[in-house]
C-alpha cells in the first residue's frame, strides 16, 4: 500500500514540469545558465538503459494513466459535473486575472531592469531607459483597462525587439505573446475604464471565442519548447539544479538518478504542453501544476514576478469553458452517449439507430 501511494505521488509529480526542477534560468547563476546553453547536452533518455530506472519510469507511466482514468470517471460523475459546471460559471473572472497578471509582470520587469524573465536584461536593449518607462506606463494602463489595445501594441513592439535579440529562445515566453495578441484583438472591457469611455467592444464579435484558445495554445507551445530546448537539448542545466538543491533526497518524490529526474521532467513538461495545446485534461493538469509551482517558489526561493502570468493563465484555464478542447468534445459526446442509453444498450449519437452493446 505504501509503495502504491508513493507511485501515485510520483504520478502526480510526473504530470507537471515544475515538480522535478525549478525554472533553470531563475535558479542557476547567469554564468551557469549561459555555459549550459552554450554547449549541446548529453542524452537524458540514456537513463532508461538502467533496468531499475526503466522500472521506475514504467511504474510512474502506469500511475499517470490510472490518474487520468480516475479523473475521467470523476468528471462524469454527478459531483464532477457539478464542480466543472461551477468552475465554468466563473469564466468571467479569467480574463481579468490574466490582465492583472501581465500588468504586474510588466511592472516588475521595469522595476528590475528585465523583460519576461530575470535572465533577459533590459540593459541589452536599444533605448533601454525609454523601454523601461514604457513598461511602467503600460503596466498601469493595462491594469486599469484604459487604452488597452494601444498598450498591447506597445508591448508587442517591445516583445518583437526581444525576439530579434533572443532568437528562438523567445519561444520560452510565447505565453506573453498569446496574451498580448488577445489584448490587441479583443481588448479587455470587463471592469475597465475602456468600457466606461468606449462601451462594450463590438470588434470581431464572431471571433471572440478564439481569445482563450490563442492564449492557451501559446502557453502550451511555450512549455513544450522549454522542455525541448532546456531539458532535452541542454539537460546538464537541470542535472545541476537537481544536484545543487539535493532533490534526490526526497525519495518519495524523485528517483535517485539525477539524469532520470531530468528525463522525467523533460518528458513531463513536453506532455503537459501538448495536453494544454490540445485541451486535454486541462483542469487536472493546471490544478496540480499550480500546487507545484507554489512549492517550487517556496523551496527554490525563485524570483516571484516571472510566475505572475503562469498563475494568471492557469486560473483562466481552470475557469474557462471554451469549445475548442478535446475535454469539451469528449464530455459532450460521453454525456450524449449515456443520455441515449436504452435498456442497458447505448445508442451513440453519431450512429443514431445503431445499438452499441
Amino acid at each position: 500500500m505504501k509503495r502504491f501511494l508513493q507511485s501515485l505521488a510520483a504520478a502526480a509529480a510526473a504530470l507537471i514540469p515544475y515538480s522535478a526542477s525549478a525554472h533553470e534560468a531563475y535558479v542557476l547563476t547567469p554564468q551557469q545558465f549561459a555555459e549550459g546553453m552554450a554547449h549541446p547536452g548529453f542524452d537524458a533518455a540514456s537513463s532508461l538503459a538502467n533496468p531499475h530506472n526503466l522500472q521506475i519510469f514504467l511504474t510512474i507511466a502506469g500511475c499517470v494513466l490510472l490518474l487520468l482514468i480516475i479523473n475521467f470517471i470523476f468528471r462524469h460523475s454527478p459531483w464532477g459535473i457539478a464542480v466543472h459546471k461551477w468552475l465554468g460559471n466563473q469564466d468571467r473572472f479569467g480574463p481579468i486575472i490574466v490582465r492583472v497578471a501581465i500588468a504586474g509582470s510588466f511592472f516588475y520587469s521595469a522595476l528590475t531592469w528585465a523583460f519576461l524573465g530575470p535572465e533577459i536584461s533590459l540593459h541589452t536593449f536599444p533605448m533601454a531607459g525609454l523601454l523601461r518607462i514604457l513598461l511602467f506606463v503600460i503596466s498601469g494602463t493595462i491594469l486599469l483597462g484604459i487604452f488597452t489595445e494601444i498598450s498591447a501594441v506597445i508591448a508587442l513592439i517591445i516583445f518583437s525587439i526581444c525576439a530579434w535579440q533572443q532568437n528562438w529562445y523567445i519561444l520560452t515566453y510565447l505565453n506573453y505573446f498569446g496574451e498580448i495578441v488577445a489584448l490587441i484583438l479583443f481588448g479587455s472591457r470587463k471592469y475597465s475604464i475602456d468600457r466606461l469611455i468606449f462601451g462594450p467592444l463590438r470588434r470581431f464579435p464572431t471571433f471572440r471565442e478564439f481569445e482563450s484558445p490563442i492564449v492557451r495554445v501559446c502557453y502550451g507551445i511555450a512549455l513544450a519548447y522549454a522542455a525541448i530546448n532546456i531539458k532535452f537539448l541542454h539537460p546538464e542545466l537541470t542535472v545541476t539544479v537537481v544536484n545543487e538543491y539535493h532533490l534526490t533526497q526526497f525519495h518519495w518524490l524523485f528517483p535517485s538518478d539525477p539524469l532520470l529526474v531530468t528525463f522525467g521532467a523533460a518528458l513531463s513538461e513536453l506532455v503537459i504542453g501538448i495536453f494544454i495545446i490540445l485541451g486535454f485534461e486541462v483542469r487536472l493538469t493546471v490544478l496540480i501544476s499550480l500546487f507545484y509551482i507554489t512549492m517550487s517558489l517556496l523551496y527554490f526561493r525563485e524570483v516571484v514576478w516571472p510566475h505572475f502570468l503562469l498563475y494568471g493563465i492557469s486560473l483562466n484555464l481552470i475557469f474557462n469553458k471554451e469549445k475548442f478542447t478535446i475535454d469539451n468534445f469528449v464530455d459532450r459526446e460521453t454525456i450524449e452517449f449515456f443520455r441515449n442509453s436504452k435498456t442497458g444498450q447505448l445508442v451513440h449519437p453519431k450512429h443514431t439507430g445503431k445499438l452499441v452493446s
